[in-house]
């Protein structure tokens, strides 16, 4: 499936500005710096109708970190009665790659993959492409 709306949750600049790039393409692309920010974008994103097919989610972060915004997020779609099938494709990026954060992020965020930051361009596409979702042409 194209990806036509996704969500970059980075409190770091360059790294929302170079995930960023690799979605020129994708119609919608919004960047925030916390995760405060991103259950604030993800429920109004929810509200009008128009949710995020994929989050970009840094572990990571000061205040909420990615374990406990990509649960909030879980929670929010559970909430509502989003079918499995049909929530977000959560893909946790990190510098950190150890064996606890890799279970977190799949146990408590159920996260669709985990990348090692920085990210290759041609791991991204692969990592897209093993969760269903595609960069348009």
């Amino acid at each position: 499936m194209d990806l036509s709306r996704c969500l970059i949750v980075d409190d770091e600049e360059l790294g929302r500005e170079l995930v960023a790039q690799y979605l020129q393409r994708v119609p919608v692309v919004v960047a925030v710096g916390s995760g405060e920010e991103a259950v604030e974008k993800f429920r109004a994103a929810q509200e009008a109708g128009e949710p995020f097919e994929l989050v970009l989610l840094d572990i990571v972060m000061p205040g909420m970190d990615g374990i406990a915004t990509g649960t909030a997020l879980r929670k929010m779609e559970k909430e509502r009665g989003i079918a499995v099938a049909q929530q977000a494709k959560i893909i946790m990026l990190t510098a950190r790659n150890t064996p606890l954060d890799v279970m977190q992020s799949l146990m408590s965020v159920q996260s669709a993959a985990y990348l090692v930051k920085p990210v290759e361009p041609d791991k991204f596409r692969e990592t897209l492409s093993k969760v269903g979702l595609k960069i348009p042409r």
